[in-house]
């Protein structure tokens, strides 16, 4: 598990770190592959030269007399020069004495042309030599070879030249794997943006032909929900006329009643139908085609107060210091703050405070109440639609998709919703968003 955390988790970082490698293997190879064949190219040379250097000193030594050959030799014995010793020469390097690469290729390519006595030894010092043990006119000698002409280049120019190789190709792979992760990066996104119940734009299908197919499939998608969104939309703006309407109407009848005892109950009861009504339709409209807007939070927990306390609901309002303002969606916003406010004056017990905070970068909506609270074990559960207390289902005009609503309006703005039970009694509804500086954060 530890070595998985170390291999690139992106594929932009995957693609790249792949082709480097291959790039590298590819590199050393070609270098190791350049430096063999070059080693067997001067290891055939020195075979041929040491061929062409024994025949040329047979015809020369042929007819000369043993003094005669030994003053010709000692004449001709020049120490940058190809040259005879004798099999005794106390400048011969010990048989033991190690065999560089080039020196061994040499031995090996002496031995298949048959040149030579099969004994090949190399000394470096005062100059590098090849000793290669040779028959001359009946007469086993030494022919000394010097290798200084053939000393390795300098690897640099190589280096440099692999070096600049590869990062060209990695350039190239990075610029290539950038723009195969490019639409992947919109898709993802677009995808967030759709988690968030928005609707982004449509992708542009560009690419290679997968990439291309997938936007297509992911733009058909959208689509397909914008219809769908539409068509909702029509829904619901039919729901609300067919049944308001007669909703309205049998109110109106109802206020026209004389018996008072019958009449204030049955208003009541349309009250909550209207009520559960336009729960079930905020539930399902969510934050529907709202934009985000440049808000200012304290002015609109401001209004939001005022409008509690013009129904005769007393609400304190607790603000911060210096408020920025947000990024939001303020029907949504208020729709969801209301239905706090509303649980709180339904199921807890006054005094309701309303408090906007800033906290490390979230704007923080607080509705506090001093009811009886939220037993523990139900805490995650109420957030769930339809989901009611059974102190609440002996309540009237509740739906259990209050909570559910300010849920989704949180997650719709990115953020959270958190209840918790007070120490001094009553219960404390979090509603926390992030400061967003602007709508491109959501792209």
């Amino acid at each position: 598990m530890r070595l998985q955390r170390l291999f690139p988790q992106t594929i932009f970082w995957r693609l790249t770190w792949l082709t480097a490698l291959a790039l590298g293997f590819s590199v050393a190879f070609a270098v190791t592959l350049y430096g063999y064949n070059r080693q067997q190219m001067i290891a055939s040379q020195v075979t041929e030269q040491v061929g062409e250097v024994l025949a040329d000193l047979e015809d020369r030594l042929d007819g000369l007399s043993p003094a005669e050959q030994a003053e010709w030799l000692a004449l001709n014995r020049r120490p940058y020069a190809p040259h005879l010793l004798p099999l005794d020469s106390p400048q011969a390097p010990p048989a033991a004495a190690p065999r560089g690469r080039l020196a061994s290729a040499i031995a090996v390519a002496l031995a298949q042309r048959q040149i030579g006595r099969g004994d090949v030894r190399e000394s470096r010092r005062p100059k590098r030599q090849l000793w290669v043990k040779v028959e001359m006119l009946g007469q086993p000698k030494w022919l000394v070879i010097p290798l200084g002409r053939f000393k390795s280049d300098s690897h640099w120019p190589l280096a440099a030249s692999a070096a600049v190789f590869t990062l060209a190709a990695l350039a190239v792979a990075a610029l290539f794997a950038w723009r195969i992760n490019r639409p992947l990066r919109e898709l993802q996104a677009a995808a967030g943006q759709l988690g968030r119940g928005e609707l982004p734009q449509a992708l542009p299908e560009v690419g290679p032909s997968e990439l291309k197919a997938l936007s297509a499939s992911f733009n058909r998608m959208l689509a397909d929900l914008a219809a769908n969104e539409r068509e909702r939309s029509v829904m619901l703006a039919g729901i609300s006329h067919d049944v308001r309407t007669p909703l309205a109407r049998l109110r109106l009848g109802v206020e026209m009643m004389h018996d008072e005892s019958l009449r204030a109950g049955m208003i009541e009861d349309v009250g909550d139908i209207e009520r559960i009504l336009g729960q079930f339709i905020d539930f399902t409209r969510g934050a529907g085609s709202e934009e985000l807007q440049a808000c200012d939070p304290a002015e609109l927990a401001r209004s939001l107060v005022a409008r509690y306390a013009r129904s005769g609901c007393e609400v304190e309002l607790d603000l911060a210091d210096e408020l920025p303002l947000a990024w939001l969606r303020p029907l949504a916003l208020s729709r969801a703050l209301g239905n706090l406010i509303d649980n709180a004056r339904r199921y807890g017990a006054e005094p309701i405070r309303l408090e906007v905070q800033l906290e490390a970068r979230q704007l923080c909506f607080v509705v506090i109440d001093h009811g009886p609270g939220i037993p523990a074990e139900q805490l995650d559960t109420v957030l769930q639609p339809f989901q009611r207390l059974d102190s609440a289902r002996r309540a009237d005009g509740g739906s259990g998709l209050g909570l559910a609503i300010v849920e989704r309006v949180a997650q719709q703005h990115g953020g959270k919703l958190h209840l918790a039970n007070r120490d001094a009694g009553g219960l404390r509804v979090t509603l926390s968003l992030p400061l967003r500086q602007g709508p491109a954060i959501l792209l």
